[in-house]
């Protein structure tokens, strides 16, 4: 991994975690650490996350730098301290789990401390005995620029519920998702909603019309899970997209907005905290009946 890579991964706290979920990515914000050339996050042994790890492994990390990104993709290995076949693998893999639960302790100290604070409020599926460790195995490394997102108007996210729509309706930036020879891309992107319909330019790459996708708008706190604000939006690409929109949202000349396309929702998950909901848009239920 060059040293640009490993200097955007040492100042960020957060990135972002695209799986499949069936036909659909799936795309969640994880705290992370580095140690021993893999990647290493923690989660609950409930979360739909394990599930999908298990069944499809390719996965990839998106972390997002401010003018530049790393963009890392592979296949995740999970380790639960309960099963016995997870004990008996991190031994045999030598002392990497352990490196990099260490690193992840001490790098992301503050986090940990507002995991603590949180304690007496976490539902019993998010309490420490009940995370899991996921490594992920990087077979891909790549050093994304990023222009600067302009500030945006605000924008509703649908089908989310009033408080996690009001605190991302100002957030510029999104991040597309798509997949790529089977496995995850994501990129940052600039979006807007327009009477329920979503539109989204990524400022690098293009997936296909017809192709299964996500947006994902995230707020974060620096060490308060319970603070954590987002929704993944998950669907179909159609057709382009006006960029006129797009470009009145930021406040920049059309010819500055890469090329859009429209995003047909089919589910929003959308979490505040550990408080995780997901909803059918009104659009996709309306779709769902002129099909019969």
């Amino acid at each position: 991994m060059s040293r640009e890579a490993q200097g955007i991964l040492g100042r960020a706290q957060i990135g972002m975690l695209a799986l499949r979920s069936g036909r659909l990515p799936l795309v969640n914000p994880a705290a992370y650490s580095f140690a021993a050339g893999s990647l290493w996050m923690t989660t609950s042994r409930y979360a739909a996350k394990n599930l999908m790890a298990r069944r499809d492994p390719r996965a990839a990390f998106f972390v997002d730098g401010g003018s530049n990104a790393v963009l890392m993709r592979g296949t995740l290995e999970v380790f639960d301290p309960l099963s016995l076949s997870s004990q008996v693998r991190a031994a045999l893999a030598g002392p990497g789990l352990y490196l990099g639960m260490a690193e992840y302790a001490l790098r992301n100290a503050p986090f940990v401390a507002g995991y603590v604070l949180d304690i007496t409020r976490l539902p019993r599926e998010w309490m420490p005995y009940n995370r899991i460790v996921l490594q992920l195995h990087p077979n891909d490394v790549e050093v994304i620029d990023i222009w600067p997102f302009p500030p945006a108007q605000a924008a509703r996210v649908p089908a989310v519920p009033a408080e996690v729509s009001r605190r991302l309706a100002g957030v510029p930036r999104g991040y597309a998702c798509w997949f790529e020879g089977g496995a995850p891309v994501i990129r940052p992107a600039l979006w807007e909603v327009d009477r329920g319909s979503v539109m989204l330019a990524p400022t690098g790459g293009h997936p296909r019309a017809g192709s299964p996708g996500a947006l994902v708008v995230e707020s974060h706190h620096r060490f308060r899970p319970s603070q954590m604000v987002g929704a993944c939006i998950r669907g179909t690409f159609g057709s382009g997209a006006d960029r006129d929109a797009i470009a009145e949202r930021y406040a920049i000349d059309n010819a500055k907005v890469p090329s859009a396309i429209e995003l047909r929702a089919e589910r929003v998950t959308s979490w505040r905290g550990f408080s995780i909901a997901t909803a059918i848009p009104r659009s996709a239920r309306r779709l769902r009946m002129a099909e019969g």
